[in-house]
């Protein structure tokens, strides 16, 4: 807009439509491909509370999702998909050559605005025929001044397990040599959400990842204390889904354990020595007394 970045957006996307074959006996296809490389944004649209990303692909294709803002927060309200099943490249053979378009709700909600919205874990929506995967998710919506928000500034997705879900999960780049855990707010379902946005844990530097197989107990607030073991994480860097090289944490750390080991058996060493001696002095002293 005006020449200035107003909305980011980096994500991978997959779909996945069933169509009918032309030959009956087939029956029903599976179409699945992912948003290709040379989608065009240039439909896109930024305004001052409702903004949309577009991207176009192929005979017709394009999938868009709007944004609206309402004081100092935005959220996502819809995603659209619109597929051409005449498209022979995506949909090889089929009988239909309807434009069909298939909307579903995101769950992006309440970001700050200056705030982008991250999201590596893979999330699935479904509707009508058509199954799309949002995974490694980076958007900023109503951008100011055309800069984005620095690397502090950023919601992360929330992950929901039974009773409780734990949001705002974020590993913080600190430069561009290191990361930590900055963020963990844990939502319960019979109370106030509890955590700490003050962090500084799981630190490592970028392009490595962080283990801790030992079992650790962190205070994360007066009312919230976490237990980990087998932790592996890395937040940044990931080649073809396998960890990079670890930075181990020190109780794992087994190169410092030799020297404490050697430490402690000369400590010993030394305590008997000294205790022999005084013995023995006292005992010197004894055999010299006057009867």
């Amino acid at each position: 807009q005006d020449g200035k970045l107003c909305l980011y957006a980096d994500l991978k996307l997959g779909f996945s439509v069933d169509y009918e074959d032309l030959d009956d006996e087939v029956g029903t296809q599976t179409a699945a491909f992912p948003l290709p490389d040379d989608a065009k944004s240039d439909e896109s649209t930024c305004g001052e509370t409702q903004s949309v990303l577009k991207l176009n692909f192929g005979a017709g294709n394009s999938w868009s999702i709007t944004f609206s803002k309402t004081g100092e927060s935005y959220q996502a309200d819809t995603i659209n998909f619109t597929y051409n099943l005449g498209d022979p490249v995506y949909f090889p053979n089929t009988k239909s050559e309807d434009l069909v378009t298939v909307t579903t709700m995101p769950t992006i909600t309440n970001v700050g605005v200056d705030t982008s919205y991250s999201c590596k874990s893979a999330e699935e929506l479904k509707g009508g025929a058509v199954s799309m995967t949002l995974s490694d998710v980076l958007i900023q919506a109503f951008i100011s001044d055309g800069v984005m928000s620095d690397s502090s500034k950023y919601m992360c997705c929330d992950t929901a397990h039974p009773g409780y879900s734990v949001s705002h999960i974020c590993l913080q780049l600190l430069d561009t040599k290191k990361f930590r855990l900055h963020a963990l707010n844990v939502s319960l379902t019979s109370g106030s959400p509890v955590g700490s946005t003050n962090l500084s844990l799981w630190e490592a530097s970028v392009g490595s990842s962080y283990m801790c197989n030992k079992e650790q107990t962190f205070n994360i607030s007066d009312s919230l204390t976490i237990y980990t073991f087998s932790l592996h994480v890395q937040p940044f860097g990931v080649q073809k889904g396998v960890f990079s090289t670890a930075q181990e944490c020190s109780l794992d750390d087994t190169s410092i354990l030799v020297p404490i080991i050697v430490g402690a058996a000369l400590a010993g060493l030394i305590l008997i020595v000294v205790i022999a001696y005084v013995i023995g002095r006292r005992k010197t002293y004894v055999g010299y007394q006057t009867l």
